[in-house]
């Protein structure tokens, strides 16, 4: 072998290196749970610029999430720093959508110029109530709906049919929601792969930020109809597309995605290579039996060669019956301590719940946890986003990067501030704003200007904008972005703790993305889901949701709750596919030892948790019923 493949392959599997060193055509890997997809996708990179002299500028990198995005951006980095060659474009496909439609953003006119998304906290806290308020309706639940089925339209593409705003469950709600874009300027997050679907599709004009010759794309069961779409539009301008993945784990059917996306590959993309990654490296014999007998049950599934590594340890799979929550909650505290008295840390440990919505599920563990002595967590990477000083530090850094005309931030700053502006005062500006044809920001520079146009706040608006104007000018003054984090957040954040607490989440983000300035940190801090992204507590016994353990890998699982009242649950048809599946990506987060608990009755709040809401009994869910692992009935 020679210096160079030596590098590329490493200890690579021979299954690894077919994929490593793929090129010629389209390609299709399917990678199991612990296969080592991550190191393989690092070295194909490697492989295609040391080995194939592919330019990096040629080469673009999706990810599902942006924490994936980040380890691999970290690995490839690694691989590729002692080679002096530069780095491949390595992105999320929103962040790709959002990166492409601003190189192209003269040319755009389906949005709003210029292009501003609005994050979570925007999208609840602004569009939500205003809708509402414009709408005159009496429930907030009406507007998510109405947003939900809005976005479900883009990422089904059912946008795109005859007759589409006719057919819309509240055709005024279309009205409401163009006026207040026209007024603030914001784009919808959701709806950001759809607007490069369609500019991709409809103007041949349309350029990319890069000449992507091969586009490898992660987690490709994940991707839904127009994610789908955009895939195709690269391939018809050149590229070559590497995709890998695994139909057993396609958990996102609330997003639509649909593994048939990734079982139907070879006969969308015709000439495709199809390979697969045959050793498990995380599983335990038998866990990994446990997972394939549920994985099994779909008699659609592709066949995959995967089997546990040839010295994998047996390991351990236990079904566990208890009377009730308060049973199965001490009983797992007391297994939990025993395990950490054995020498396995405390973060090696999770316990991962269907769902936990005011952590009904979560609090009798936590308590009966730390009744051991032991630390429990419930992560939440997106936990100061709802922060009064954290709001207001990042609609600074917008007025920063937008030259002080980012109506969303000024909309913010103004209510949260709590200076005595609100809902009245807002609902005055945003007439004047639509009575002159202008945003929201530049009728409250009007009235700075002129007090008197706003009888009633005109003074205290010009008062408090002026102050804002000031510290902007100067916080701007400072360019590198550390510095420039540090002196916004101290003008702004009073409270030692808080302060550090920001700085702490931001230079982190800044770090792993390998930010450079204000507008990148803005554009990352933006096209994050809370609801997808998820990191882990050290020092601590992390509780999380099924779907947030997607991508992490634990010592000891306990999925708790694993009844059919809550798994499936509700969910019928290929729903119900999507339940199967998260089960199976639950169980193959374990190593070495896997307890799965259900309760044969569950009371108080937990009563109304699942299907027959109000009924206690519980039954263990229908994907394990016909299983062999051994069920223990607690006493």
């Amino acid at each position: 072998m020679s210096d160079i493949e030596d590098i590329i392959h490493g200890d690579a599997t021979p299954d690894q290196i077919k994929a490593i060193d793929h090129i010629g055509s389209h390609g299709r890997l399917l990678a199991g749970p612990g296969t080592g997809k991550t190191k393989t996708l690092t070295h194909r990179v490697l492989s295609l610029v040391l080995k194939h002299s592919q330019s990096p500028e040629n080469i673009l990198l999706l990810t599902f999430t942006r924490l994936a995005a980040g380890q691999l951006r970290a690995e490839i980095n690694n691989a590729l720093n002692p080679h002096s060659s530069t780095m491949p474009y390595i992105s999320t496909l929103h962040s790709f959508a959002l990166h492409q439609i601003l190189f192209n953003s003269r040319t755009v006119d389906a949005l709003p110029r210029p292009i501003r998304i609005a994050d979570d906290w925007e999208e609840r806290n602004i569009i939500d109530e205003d809708l509402k308020r414009y709408l005159n309706l009496k429930n907030i639940g009406e507007v998510k709906t109405l947003i939900n089925q809005l976005s479900t339209d883009w990422e089904t593409l059912r946008i795109d049919e005859a007759g589409w705003e006719k057919q819309f469950p509240n055709p005024q709600f279309l009205g409401a929601w163009k006026q207040h874009r026209n007024i603030y300027g914001e784009t919808l997050r959701s709806e950001l792969v759809y607007q490069l679907k369609k500019q991709l599709n409809q103007k041949r004009d349309f350029a990319l930020a890069g000449d992507y010759k091969h586009v490898l794309i992660d987690e490709y069961q994940d991707l839904n109809s127009c994610d789908l779409a955009i895939i195709k539009e690269l391939s018809e301008r050149g590229a070559e597309i590497f995709v890998a993945g695994d139909d057993d784990q396609s958990i996102y059917g609330f997003r639509y995605a649909n593994p048939a996306g990734i079982k139907d590959f070879p006969q969308i993309y015709s000439g495709t290579s199809k390979m697969a990654l045959e050793i498990c490296f995380r599983c335990d014999k038998s866990i990994y039996s446990a997972a394939e007998f549920v994985a099994g049950l779909d008699h659609t599934r592709l066949p995959k060669p995967t089997r546990p590594r040839d010295e994998a340890e047996d390991g351990e799979v236990i079904i566990l019956n208890f009377r009730d929550q308060d049973h199965e909650a001490e009983a797992i505290a007391k297994k939990i301590k025993e395990l950490i008295d054995s020498g396995i840390a405390q973060e090696k440990i999770t316990i991962l719940l269907r769902n936990d919505r005011h952590s009904t599920m979560s609090k009798p563990l936590i308590d009966a946890i730390r009744k051991e002595g032991v630390n429990a967590s419930l992560p939440e990477e997106t936990s100061l986003d709802a922060i009064r000083e954290y709001r207001i530090v990042l609609s600074i850094f917008r007025l920063i990067a937008s030259n002080k005309e980012d109506s969303l931030a000024w909309r913010t700053i103004l209510t949260t501030l709590k200076v005595g502006i609100g809902t009245e005062c807002v609902s005055e500006i945003e007439k004047i704003a639509s009575g002159k044809n202008i945003r929201f920001s530049q009728a409250v520079m009007n009235i700075k200007d002129d007090p008197n146009s706003l009888r009633r706040f005109g003074q205290k608006l010009k008062m408090e904008v002026e102050k804002v104007i000031a510290a902007i000018d100067q916080c701007a003054q400072v360019q590198e972005i550390k510095a420039n984090v540090d002196t916004v957040i101290d003008c702004f954040v009073k409270e030692d703790v808080m302060r550090t607490a920001i700085k702490a989440y931001l230079y982190k983000i800044i770090d792993e993305q390998a930010i450079q300035d204000i507008n990148g940190l803005l554009r990352e801090l933006t096209i994050a889901s809370g609801m997808i992204e998820q990191e882990t507590v050290a020092g601590s016994v992390n509780i999380l949701t099924m779907h947030q353990a997607k991508g992490l890998t634990f010592d000891v699982c306990f999925i708790v709750g694993a009844e059919d009242e809550l798994i499936p649950g509700r969910n019928e048809g290929e729903k119900e596919g999507d339940e199967r599946r998260l089960l199976y990506v639950s169980m193959t987060r374990a190593r070495h030892k896997l307890y799965i608990t259900y309760c044969s009755k569950r009371t108080g709040q937990q009563t109304f948790s699942g299907r027959n809401s109000g009924n206690p009994n519980r039954t263990l869910t229908r994907f394990l019923a016909d299983s062999k692992i051994k069920i223990l009935k607690i006493k």
